[in-house]
């Protein structure tokens, strides 16, 4: 049995895949999502503590993790990295494609949102855009509660509510995805008059190359913070012959 962690672009693929192989498998997310599976497949969601994963690892006898979440859930990385471990069950990462590190000098990177924070309180920008996605709302708080600052949020309820929950004001969120396009971005960074930006180092599932262009374009500050390491002993494949030919299957 294989348990796959997705919610993703490339949890979708990890789908298609499996269901040629008709190898029997798990598909989980974080919160509930609809998903379409193949009848090999069965879905769960909630987020697992290291005892509920041990628990689920060993009762559906799970001799395989495919880990294809979102790079940024750090908690999910190390949960999986401390249960697969003491288990003995191999994880096999599937990545996304990432740009190579920009050297522009309005592309900044960052490895904490503490020390992004820190630059934007320094740097006296005002408004700032937020493209890093509704579960950091509360990181900004230090900076959207004495200064404006805009948050882009996918528009689901479930979003809107977390940002309530926040006390972050309404009238700041954008509710749209991600641009497509260098000049769909530019279109919210001007609406917005945006003096910075900040995203995550999410990949090119992530549209961060287009948010790269568009900052430069508009000619203001990009923030970029990295993603989380994960753990050594994860087996890393960037494409799905690669992920099949270690599933053997």
């Amino acid at each position: 049995m294989i348990l796959v962690f997705g919610g993703t672009t490339e949890g979708k693929l990890v789908i298609s895949a499996l269901a040629e192989t008709g190898a029997p498998f798990w598909y989980s997310s974080k919160t509930a999502i609809d998903v379409l599976l193949p009848v090999n497949g069965q879905y769960r969601y909630g987020a697992f503590t290291p005892e509920a994963l041990t628990t689920f690892c060993t009762t559906q006898h799970i001799t395989t993790i495919i880990h294809a979440s979102h790079p940024f859930a750090a908690v999910l990385h190390t949960t999986i990295g401390d249960v697969s471990k003491r288990l003995a069950i191999p994880v096999i990462r599937m990545e996304r494609d990432y740009p190579e590190t920009q050297t522009h000098q309005l592309v900044r990177y960052a490895d904490s949102y503490e020390q992004v924070l820190e630059d934007l309180h320094q740097g006296g920008f005002e408004p700032v855009l937020s493209l890093t996605g509704v579960q950091t709302i509360v990181r900004w708080a230090p900076y959207w509660q004495h200064k404006k600052m805009y948050c882009r949020i996918l528009p689901r309820d479930t979003s809107v509510a977390i940002a309530q929950e926040c006390g972050f004001p309404e009238t700041q969120l954008l509710l749209s995805f991600p641009g497509k396009t260098v000049a769909e971005e530019l279109a919210v960074f001007r609406e917005t008059a945006a003096q910075a930006v900040v995203t995550k180092e999410s990949g090119e599932s992530g549209f961060l190359s287009i948010k790269v262009a568009a900052a430069i374009e508009a000619g203001i500050p990009l923030y970029i913070i990295r993603r989380p390491v994960l753990p050594a002993h994860f087996i890393r494949v960037d494409n799905i012959a690669a992920l099949l030919n270690h599933l053997q299957v």
